[in-house]
């Protein structure tokens, strides 16, 4: 089950063209294109009279067309062409939703029309500042997402699973200072004096220590933000205070396929102590093979939890807090949303 009334990422925006494309979303298909005037659209991907895939279809000035027996859609979903018929059936529609294209992203709310608040869109600015040079990609998981939140929200697995990306010793004993806000949940960490990971050493050009810091966020019900970052150590302030830092404004975004399957956009927004800019390009692939790191370990999970007998659960530890804590978060809400009040 899935938390419905909220903002997910559907697509970037550079996918969005005027060739239709096929994405199942929270296990419903949905077709996304841009028309002729620049608007994205997202549509229910199966034409109400034989149920064919409009994402087969074309792309016209006012609409796209079934490239079966040729109705044709407009934005909102009406039928607005029958061929070989003047009068249009009220019924004869699908499902349009609301879409927003913002920073770079495409957002797309799959529950009730009237809540669609677009003020509740994360702010993800970063992702088209210019003075932020920005690595992205996009990963397919054969797996839950909330398997990806658990592995996202217990960076105590950095240390074993990321040994030449993003490892740092001291993160299992690091524990975050964690508080709930409305909207999910934050988590703060620092450690000083420590081993700059290979990613941070090679991206700020460290030779020493450093003071490394975390300010991340989860919003529920699926995305999460972390600042994150290093400074030479030794200096006086809060790390992510001091000159001569390395920033990164990281942002995961996962959109759930189906119930075993995940859409994962990541964007990584950065700032450089030697303003180099050049050095996004091998932050996008460290990122990229530390994710593929996670995307391993993360599949495999799902396969031995398939496996698991009726009534198995998890032994909890220390780092579960964070992750725990969000799972009961996103189970009330699916609650409260299939609440008849």
């Amino acid at each position: 089950m899935f938390v419905r009334n909220a903002w997910y990422v559907a697509a970037f925006s550079h996918e969005c063209t005027d060739r239709p494309m096929a994405r199942t979303l929270l296990d419903e298909p949905v077709v996304l294109f841009r028309t002729p005037a620049g608007q994205c659209v997202a549509l229910q991907d199966r034409c109400c009279h034989r149920f064919a895939p409009l994402s087969l279809g074309d792309v016209e000035a006012d609409g796209i067309r079934c490239r079966y027996h040729g109705m044709k859609f407009n934005s909102r979903g009406a039928c607005i062409d029958i061929p070989g018929q003047n009068t249009i059936p009220p019924k004869m529609c699908v499902r349009s939703f609301p879409l927003v294209e913002r920073h770079g992203l495409l957002w797309i709310w799959m529950g009730e029309t009237h809540h669609a608040n677009e003020e509740l869109i994360v702010d993800v600015h970063w992702n088209d500042d210019p003075d932020w040079p920005t690595a992205r990609g996009y990963i397919h998981y054969q797996a839950n997402y909330q398997l990806i939140a658990d592995n996202l929200l217990d960076f105590s697995h950095l240390t074993f699973v990321h040994r030449t990306t993003l490892a740092n010793a001291a993160f299992p004993n690091a524990h975050p200072h964690i508080t709930s806000f409305e909207r999910g949940i934050r988590l703060t960490r620092e450690i000083l004096d420590c081993e700059a990971s290979p990613l941070h050493a090679m991206a700020g050009r460290f030779q020493g220590k450093v003071d490394f810091w975390n300010r991340q966020a989860w919003w529920l019900p699926s995305i999460f933000e972390n600042w994150a970052g290093s400074v030479p150590t030794g200096g006086d302030g809060a790390p992510h205070e001091r000159p001569g830092g390395l920033h990164l404004r990281h942002f995961s975004l996962l959109t759930p396929e189906t119930e075993k399957s995940t859409h994962y956009f990541w964007i990584q927004p950065c700032q450089f102590p030697h303003g180099d800019i050049s050095v996004i390009e091998a932050v996008g692939q460290g990122i990229a093979k530390a994710f593929a790191e996670d995307n391993a370990i993360i599949e495999a999970q799902q396969k031995s939890w398939d496996t698991c007998p009726p009534g198995t659960h998890p032994q909890p530890v220390r780092n579960d807090a964070a992750l725990g804590r969000v799972r009961f978060m996103i189970e009330e809400l699916i609650r409260l949303e299939q609440s008849p009040a």
